[in-house]
C-alpha cells in the first residue's frame, strides 16, 4: 500500500507526541508498505527505507489545508492518508483513516478558550464543526485514545460501532534511557501539574484551592506551553499572592520533566474533560502519586492506587491536596504498562491500515 501520514503537528505537545512515537514504531513494524510523511515546512526526520518525506506550506487550520493540501494529497494516489487530527482537507476523497481524540470542541464550547473577537470565535467553530463531522461520516475507520471517547462519538454521532479502534497512548520513545535533569525550583517538596491552561483544564480552580490552604505549605510546579492562557493563569497566580510558591516551567525538556515525576509529592491534573491524560501514564512510570478529577476517561486509564476529588467542589480537592503532603511511591503493576503503549498502539494502527486495503 501507498500510506500517507499527516506529520505536520510533530513538534506540537500531546499530538506532536502521538504522531512521532506512531511514526517511530511504524518503521520498526513494517517494512512492505510505502509511507509518505507530510511535515509542515520542514522535515524533522530522516528519509529511512520506506518511508519518503514531504514538505508542504500549508499549516492546519487554514484555508491552505482545504486546497493547496488536498491538492498535495490527490497528486499522491494514495491508497490510504491518515489523519492523526481531526483538522483535514474535507474535499479530499480517497480512503483516509483519523485519529480523533477528544470532542472538547463539542462539550466545552463556551468561548472562553479564544483569543478571537466573538464573530471570529464562531466562525472558526463552526469550520472545526464542520471538520470534525466529516472526519467522523466520511472516514474509513476512526481511532480514538480511550473506551470514553469511543462511547462519546457514539452517542454525538450515528454511525457504527465498529468503524472505532481504541488505541491506547503510553511512554514515548523520548523518555527512554533518559537521565533526570534536576530543577532549581526555591522549594524541596511540591505538587505537579502538567499540561496546557485551557479553561477546561480547570487550572484556576487548583490555584483557589491552593490559596485557601496558603498557610499550609503547599507549592505547586506547573508544567506547559507559554501562551496567551499561561499568562492568565500568571496573572491569576499575582492576584491570588501565590508567587513564592507556584512556579510555572515552559519550555521544559524530557529529562527535566522526569526529574519532576521523582520528586513530585503528587501530579495533581484538575480536568473538567478530557480524551485521555499521557501525564497519567507518564508520571505512574515513575511512581509519582496521582491526585485527579474524578472524570470518566481518568477512572478508566489510572493505575490502580490513583486519589479522586470532585472537580467541582474545592473543600474535596483541599482535604485530598492535605492528604498528600507527603511523597510516597507508587508502583502500578507490570500489566498496566503493557495495555497503556505506543508499540502496541502502531500494531494496532498498522492492524487498522490493512483492513482498508481493496
Amino acid at each position: 500500500m501507498k500510506i500517507a501520514i499527516d506529520c505536520r503537528l510533530w513538534n506540537q505537545g500531546g499530538v506532536g507526541r502521538y504522531i512521532r512515537n506512531l511514526v517511530y514504531y511504524l518503521q520498526k513494524l513494517d517494512q512492505q508498505n510505502q509511507y509518505t510523511l507530510f511535515f509542515f515546512e520542514k522535515a524533522l526526520i530522516k528519509a529511512d527505507a520506506n518511508f519518503q518525506v514531504k514538505i508542504t506550506r500549508a499549516k492546519w487550520h487554514t484555508v491552505a489545508e482545504q486546497w493547496q493540501f488536498c491538492q498535495e494529497l490527490n497528486q499522491g494516489l494514495f491508497d490510504l492518508v491518515h489523519f492523526p487530527y481531526f483538522s483535514h482537507p474535507i474535499f479530499y476523497q480517497r480512503p483516509f483513516v483519523i485519529t480523533v481524540h477528544d470532542l472538547t470542541i463539542k462539550h466545552m464550547a463556551t468561548g472562553k478558550a479564544t483569543t478571537q473577537l466573538w464573530p471570529v470565535y464562531w466562525l472558526k467553530r463552526a469550520g472545526y464543526s464542520l471538520a470534525l463531522k466529516h472526519a467522523i461520516e466520511q472516514s474509513n475507520h476512526i481511532l480514538v485514545p480511550s473506551r470514553f471517547v469511543k462511547e462519546d462519538v457514539l452517542k454525538q454521532f450515528a454511525i457504527p460501532e465498529n468503524k472505532l479502534s481504541v488505541t491506547y497512548e503510553g511512554l514515548g520513545i523520548e523518555f527512554e534511557k533518559i537521565k533526570a535533569k534536576p530543577l532549581a525550583l526555591g522549594f524541596d517538596r511540591f505538587l505537579l501539574y502538567v499540561g496546557n491552561f485551557y479553561p477546561h483544564k480547570n487550572v484556576l480552580f487548583m490555584l483557589r484551592a491552593l490559596f485557601k490552604l496558603k498557610t499550609c505549605g503547599l507549592a505547586l510546579v506547573m508544567v506547559g506551553p507559554q501562551d496567551y492562557f499561561s499568562r492568565k493563569m500568571q496573572q491569576e497566580v499575582q492576584r491570588l499572592g501565590l508567587t513564592e510558591t507556584v512556579k510555572f516551567c515552559f519550555e521544559t525538556s524530557e529529562s527535566e520533566l522526569v526529574w519532576l515525576y521523582r520528586q513530585a509529592q503528587a501530579l495533581v491534573l484538575p480536568s473538567l474533560f478530557e480524551g485521555f491524560g499521557l501525564p497519567i501514564v507518564e508520571a505512574a512510570n515513575y511512581q509519582c502519586p496521582l491526585l485527579l478529577s474524578d472524570i470518566a476517561v481518568f477512572r478508566e486509564i489510572a493505575p490502580p492506587a490513583a486519589l479522586f476529588f470532585d472537580p467541582r467542589n474545592l473543600a474535596d480537592l483541599e482535604q485530598k491536596l492535605l492528604s498528600v503532603k507527603k511523597r510516597i511511591n507508587v508502583q502500578a503493576p507490570a500489566s498496566y504498562f503493557k495495555q497503556f503503549s505506543f508499540a502496541r498502539l502502531a500494531q494496532q494502527t498498522l492492524a487498522v491500515y490493512h483492513k482498508q486495503k481493496t
